[in-house]
């Protein structure tokens, strides 16, 4: 009986920690959002999210979150991660405020070569991901075409 208990409340438990990824899912939005705000203001067409990219993206988020850098956790260099990716840009938030997407656009656009990316003439779609890290900490991954 006490097996039973625990089991229905772990399912209950898990069942409510699924719950974050309507959230997640809308700040991967909200950044797709201000990135196109930024390229129109500068003459440029709306990129779209890609799923191919967003795959692509939650992996590299994933690896950040062992070895924050664009050299992935095996040595290899991010673009070995898919033939997919053209550009890759990353931000690691320490607190809520770093991991709000007005805050990681930002951050992005105040870096010339991570503008430079958002602002690639050819580029039409993206992959976005949010990865929480077992130390608490937020890795967001930008992939584009």
């Amino acid at each position: 009986m006490r097996r039973a208990i625990l089991s229905v409340c772990l399912v209950i438990m898990l069942g409510l920690s699924l719950q974050p990824v309507t959230a997640r899912a809308a700040r991967e939005d909200d950044i797709l959002a201000l990135m196109n705000n930024a390229r129109a203001q500068q003459g440029l067409g709306a990129v779209s999210l890609d799923s191919t990219l967003t795959t692509v993206a939650q992996t590299r988020a994933a690896e950040c979150s062992a070895r924050f850098s664009h050299i992935r956790p095996n040595g290899k260099a991010w673009y070995t991660v898919s033939s997919s990716t053209n550009a890759e840009n990353l931000a690691h938030a320490v607190n809520d405020a770093q991991q709000q997407p007005e805050n990681v656009v930002l951050a992005w656009l105040l870096s010339p070569t991570h503008k430079a990316n958002v602002m690639r003439q050819n580029c039409t779609s993206v992959g976005i991901a949010y990865y929480k890290g077992a130390n608490g900490e937020t890795y967001i991954v930008c992939e584009f075409n």
